[in-house]
């Protein structure tokens, strides 16, 4: 069967590669948690990045939106969230920020529906252990504005814009509460 020498290495570097991915698969299965936890860690490590990386974003696009409305400049802050809403669309900070903004100028009616959009496309605007936790914000407009909105939506009963901010109001409540979406 094995004429010659040549015959006789190709047939023990066989037996040797077997024997070296028979020790790796029984190597493998002794300890599975390895490299699930490897990839577990790279995709927290993912993660966490991708977060800090989008919060950066959003501090350095909303600079001068935070800005004006710390001098006071409520109409120019609306006048530039509007820009960065162009330039952004699908950004929901920038209702959170037009949210705070309407409140400041009073217009609570204006406001709810913003903290609403706000927080069903990113609760983490009201979880306390997130760098963007506006809770205490959301909770003060919810607890001042909401009972304001549902007496002026009894008096005016068939105003539908109200019973829709009415709506957006329980449901800040409600996740302000811990209730989920």
């Amino acid at each position: 069967m094995l004429k010659d020498r040549f015959d006789q290495l190709l047939v023990a570097g066989l037996i040797v590669a077997l024997a070296g991915l028979a020790a790796l698969l029984l190597f493998a299965e002794a300890t599975p948690g390895l490299a699930s936890t490897d990839l577990n860690s790279a995709r927290q490590l993912e993660k966490e990045m991708l977060s800090q990386a989008r919060l950066t974003l959003i501090e350095r696009r909303y600079a001068p939106v935070v800005a004006l409305r710390e001098q006071g400049d409520l109409p120019g802050a609306l006048l530039k969230l509007e820009e960065l809403t162009r330039d952004l669309p699908g950004e929901v900070h920038s209702n959170l920020l037009r949210g705070e903004v309407l409140f400041l100028m009073g217009q609570i009616d204006r406001a709810i529906p913003q903290f609403a959009k706000a927080v069903r496309g990113n609760g983490d605007y009201i979880d306390p252990a997130s760098p963007l936790n506006r809770r205490s914000l959301i909770e003060g407009v919810v607890t001042q504005g909401l009972p304001q909105v549902r007496d002026r939506s009894r008096v005016q009963s068939d105003s539908r814009v109200l019973a829709d901010v009415v709506k957006d109001g329980y449901y800040l409540q409600s996740r302000l509460a811990g209730g989920c979406e």
